[in-house]
């Protein structure tokens, strides 16, 4: 059956093209704007039009190395304009990009290139350490191809020498707007990570929606200092082009180079988590900086803490915007503007500082009962949605693609109320899963692990209330009868096997676990109890 069209994207339609393909406002751009600065990137700068002559040579490049319509190539990448390229380049093919969290172990992104069957790798010289197990263990990579400006080492191919000896190919659509752009790994809830089919359709609405949600202009020069493999810094990424607007870089958050470069480039706009806002105002040099022309910021991941932001709000000459969503809905799904950033004054406003907002424009989203069924104001139900944001489905998984898109509606695993005003707050969720720093862990991935450690009887994982990274993953543990283990033993044997962010941050030894009387571990008991006095059991 055919999907229907929005009326906001009936409006941007008219704006920009009818297709909704990736590569269609870059086209349009560097016709409408050839010389309007696209990329800032250290010393480098590059106009619309070279921006899209060079993706126009790496689509040439791919397409002699291999790359058809269809195939996976995966990206293994800190931020530099060569993330942009590959995006665009990709997907103009009829490729699919899989961009790969850079902080992921060796062994979680050995499961997720066997599992897209990616045929192509580009990292940066930070990740060529893991090359050797790699080429042994991921069959499907015929290629590693590394990102920097110096030449590359034995058995790998260079990007500009990809670039200089490959001829441009024809920047015209190939692809529909339903066809698969890329795949964005998330963690699952049975301790293997998922990868989430996202369209053109998909993250070109998403696009729109958030281009109008933060009035993005050609006059935006919009700073990627959060982590360009992530959805979130995504959800400006190819809005920042629809518009005519300029990509700034920094290879990674660091905040006196991220102070630098807004003001260097004169930066207007960017995504932040919240623990990175905290890390900024408290810098001792903040003051030194020219930050002016900084206008506004996105947050997300969790609320920014109230302290934080009324003090942010006095040291940042900025707009504050919070944005939630899931990687499943490309991702954004409500915001709450400037406006409703009230941190003093009359209660009822003060209290939305707890919520995400509202819906966009774009995106349907509401809050169900257990039949399916909206929840009166101050009742708990499951955030839902649904829109031309929403994902395909899960790479591989019909089953778990099924249950997650049931009825039509996206299931978010999301606990909420809502209020008179179509305020969300989040006051649970559903999936056993941790946000710490602005990442997703789900516990069972951890769990996992720990149970290979042989001093391990029982565990279960859970997060509990943080003040810096909103909430900490913590182990609780039963110790097998006869043998030792301390603390300092059992994280070190995660962190062979974990991403950092997933490895327990602290350890609680017990002498058992409560259960249900058919034995299951009670881990929302376990969890309850380290939110005691907290008004919500998630930051």
């Amino acid at each position: 059956m055919e999907r229907s069209t929005t009326e906001l994207e009936r409006f941007w339609r008219l704006q920009g093209g009818e297709c909704m393909i990736i590569t269609q406002s870059l086209i349009t751009q560097a016709k409408n704007r050839p010389n309007k600065i696209a990329i800032i990137d250290g010393e480098k700068r590059f106009t619309y039009k070279q921006f899209a002559q060079r993706v126009a040579l790496l689509a040439g490049a791919l397409e002699e190395a291999g790359v058809k319509k269809g195939d996976r190539v995966a990206l293994l990448l800190l931020n530099e304009s060569r993330y942009l390229e590959l995006l665009y380049g990709i997907t103009l093919l009829g490729a699919i990009a899989v961009p790969l969290n850079v902080r992921l172990s060796p062994v979680e992104l050995d499961f997720i290139l066997k599992d897209s069957g990616a045929k192509l790798l580009f990292m940066h010289k930070e990740f060529l350490p893991i090359v050797p197990k790699l080429r042994q263990e991921i069959a499907s990579i015929e290629r590693f191809v590394l990102c920097e400006d110096e030449c590359a080492g034995d058995g790998m191919s260079g990007y500009e020498d990809m670039l200089s000896s490959a001829q441009p190919v024809e920047l015209v659509g190939r692809v529909t707007e339903e066809e698969i752009a890329g795949i964005f790994y998330t963690g699952g809830t049975t301790g293997m990570p998922k990868g989430v089919m996202l369209t053109h359709r998909n993250l070109l609405s998403n696009a729109y929606n958030v281009g109008l949600a933060l009035n993005y202009t050609a006059d935006d020069i919009y700073l990627h200092a959060a982590p360009m493999f992530h959805l979130a810094d995504g959800a400006s990424t190819f809005a920042i082009t629809v518009v005519g607007g300029t990509h700034a870089h920094v290879r990674m958050f660091e905040p006196n180079q991220v102070l630098q470069t807004i003001q260097d480039a004169r930066v207007t706009s960017c995504l932040l988590v919240p623990t990175m806002i905290n890390i900024l105002i408290n810098l001792p040099g903040l003051k030194d900086y020219d930050i002016t022309s900084w206008r506004k910021v996105l947050y997300g991941a969790s609320p920014c803490p109230p302290e934080v932001l009324k003090k942010a709000k006095e040291l940042l000459p900025i707009q504050f915007y919070q944005g939630y969503g899931q990687s499943e809905a490309a991702p954004v799904l409500t915001f709450m503007m400037p406006k409703d950033h009230v941190t003093e004054g009359e209660p009822n406003l003060v209290a939305r500082l707890a919520s995400c907002g509202q819906p966009l424009a774009g995106v349907e989203v509401r809050c169900f009962d257990a039949e399916d069924r909206d929840v009166k104001p101050g009742e708990v139900g499951e955030i839902v949605a649904r829109g031309p944001n929403v994902m395909k489905g899960y790479w591989n998984r019909p089953e778990e693609s099924e249950a997650a898109l049931r009825g039509g509606w996206l299931r978010t695993g999301d606990m909420a109320t809502v209020d008179e005003e179509n305020f969300f707050f989040i006051v649970d969720r559903k999936k056993d899963m941790i946000v710490t720093g602005g990442e997703n862990v789900y516990s069972v991935e951890v769990e996992n692990v720990v149970y290979t450690h042989p001093g391990v009887l029982e565990a279960a994982i859970v997060g509990v209330p943080d003040e810096r990274w909103g909430e900490a993953v913590k182990a609780v543990v039963v110790v097998r009868n006869g043998t030792s283990l301390t603390e300092e033993e059992l994280i070190q044997h995660c962190r062979s096997y974990l991403a950092n962010y997933k490895v327990p941050k602290s350890v609680d030894f017990v002498s058992e676990l409560p259960k249900s009387g058919a034995g299951k571990i009670l881990k929302r008991n376990l969890r309850d109890n380290y939110w005691l006095g907290q008004s919500r059991k998630v930051n």
